[in-house]
Formats: structure tokens, sequence, C-alpha cells
């Protein structure tokens, strides 16, 4: 048994490590996944044109074409989605008065809890 614990001991440092980095490669996709979809149109970009700058290997011009060109796109990307938001909100809107219909009025308050916290996420990151 005392021969075992030293052996016992690596096989456990190496889990942790394991695990840790997985936790850190996760918190650090969350954020990135994050930043794109929150509508930060910068760090989207940025991330679009460092992963093809990074994969083709651009120069300087090419570089400077595509973030023009990402620009662009996220700018026709973002009038769309502004001409769509009242349609989207309203279908919202009625998913969350059907679900309230069939809730308790205890359950209603911890709704109404969630739908506060999520509108006002969504207003701290701009939408």
């Amino acid at each position: 048994m005392i021969q075992c614990r030293p052996i016992i001991w690596l096989v456990l440092v190496f889990v942790l490590g394991i695990l840790c980095g997985s936790l850190a490669i996760h918190m650090l996709c969350m954020y990135r996944f994050e930043s794109i979809l929150s509508g930060r149109a910068q760090a989207r970009e940025e991330t679009i044109v460092n992963r093809l700058e990074r994969k083709l290997d651009l120069d300087t011009r090419q570089e400077e074409q595509v973030k023009a060109i990402v620009h662009k796109t996220q700018e026709e990307i973002k009038a769309v989605r502004n001409q769509i938001r009242p349609q989207t909100e309203a279908i919202i809107e009625k998913a969350q008065g059907e679900i309230r219909a069939i809730l308790t009025p205890d359950q209603v308050k911890k709704y109404e809890q969630i739908i506060a916290a999520r509108k006002e996420n969504l207003r701290k990151r701009g939408f």
C-alpha cells in the first residue's frame, strides 16, 4: 500500500490538472460565445477577422479588406435584426402569456422575476 501512494498522488494530480484545464477552456469558450452573441459587434468582428487571418494567412491588404467586408455584413445583419425585433418580441410575449396561464400564483411571481432578470441582462448587453 505504501508503494502505491506516490502513484495515487500522481494520478490525482494528473486528474485535477485535466479538470482545471477543462474548466478554464470551458470558461474561455463561454466568454467568447457570449461576446459573439451578445451584440458586441466589435468583439464579433474581431473574432471573425482574427480566425480568418490565422487560418488563411492573410496579408495586410487582405486583412483590411476582410475587416471592411465583415463590418459591412454585421451592419446589414443588425439592420435585419432591428426590422424583425418587434415580431420576435411579440412572439416571446405571447409565449410568456401562455406560460403564465398555466402557472400557480406563486409560480407566476417567480416567473415574473425570471423575465425581469432576462430583460435586465439583455438591457445590459445592449439589446
